[in-house]
């Protein structure tokens, strides 16, 4: 418990938190498999249906206990996708994921938590993700200046993280992803969470899906499946079972609904690169 908690203040100064090793090896060895069978089938955009390895991973026993403590016991997954970044690839700019989110005062609350699993070793010349430690608490108005060079952002920290890794990361943070100039290519998994009574998009889950969802209560929690129907409908209150109660780090914040997207400026979405 005193690890989790450290790691928990860790994410919440720096807006990042590191997780080397986080699957195990049987999993990665799995997930490898899962994914190279899915891309040669072409089916990157339905994992959740392609192999339960993918399902699993969403409650997977390093990164989901961080995750649940981020966000609070109605923590639910909103997507799930997975990119392989060849050999050049360009990389991508600077920006926020929730730069578009209207209503919400984003430096004092936590909408979202991405996790990124390397299912290769990734250096810094490897398709490698640059994030700007604190900026998921900076104002809304503290953007950067323009830059055309990746390099150029300020107090920027490459996450270098071998095969089997994860890193946590805050929607909000300031982060990019340099070019791919080593010699392979870097396969991804890329979950992101937030809460029950936001929205999902998933494609629509298998009887093979949702026989292995429906057994867990957490996993049916976190793909929304209701306990009579496929797909929840609207709000719902479960939680999550079996780990210490978190109301999420930190309370959620929001402007008032009759003002919501009225004199708002939205964050810029990404700096020229």
């Amino acid at each position: 418990m005193a690890e989790l908690e450290q790691q928990r203040i860790e994410y919440e100064a720096q807006g990042f938190l590191c997780l080397e090793g986080a699957l195990e090896p049987e999993e990665l060895a799995q997930a490898r498999l899962a994914f190279d069978r899915a891309e040669k089938e072409r089916t990157l955009d339905d994992l959740p249906n392609q192999d339960s390895i993918f399902i699993r991973l969403a409650e997977q026993k390093t990164i989901f206990p961080i995750v649940h403590r981020i966000i609070g016991d109605v923590v639910q997954l909103s997507t799930l996708s997975a990119t392989t970044f060849g050999p050049d690839d360009a990389g991508d700019g600077w920006c926020k994921d929730l730069a578009g989110m209207l209503g919400v005062d984003h430096s004092r609350s936590t909408m979202q938590v991405d996790v990124v699993i390397y299912l290769d070793d990734v250096s810094a010349s490897g398709s490698c993700v640059s994030a700007v430690p604190g900026s998921h608490r900076f104002r809304a108005d503290a953007a950067p200046q323009e830059m055309t060079q990746i390099e150029e952002m300020p107090h920027q920290v490459l996450l270098r993280a071998p095969a089997g890794s994860a890193i946590v990361y805050h929607g909000n943070i300031w982060k990019a992803r340099t070019r791919n100039d080593s010699a392979g290519p870097v396969r991804v998994l890329v979950y992101s969470y937030n809460h029950c009574w936001m929205r999902q998009d998933f494609p629509e889950l298998s009887s093979i899906a949702l026989d292995s969802i429906r057994p867990s209560h957490n996993l049916s929690q976190l793909f929304g499946i209701g306990p009579d129907v496929k797909v929840a409908a609207g709000y719902w209150d479960r939680s999550i079972e079996g780990y210490p109660s978190s109301t999420g780090l930190p309370e959620r914040r929001f402007s008032e609904l009759k003002v919501v997207g009225k004199a708002v400026t939205p964050n810029k979405l990404r700096s020229k690169t």
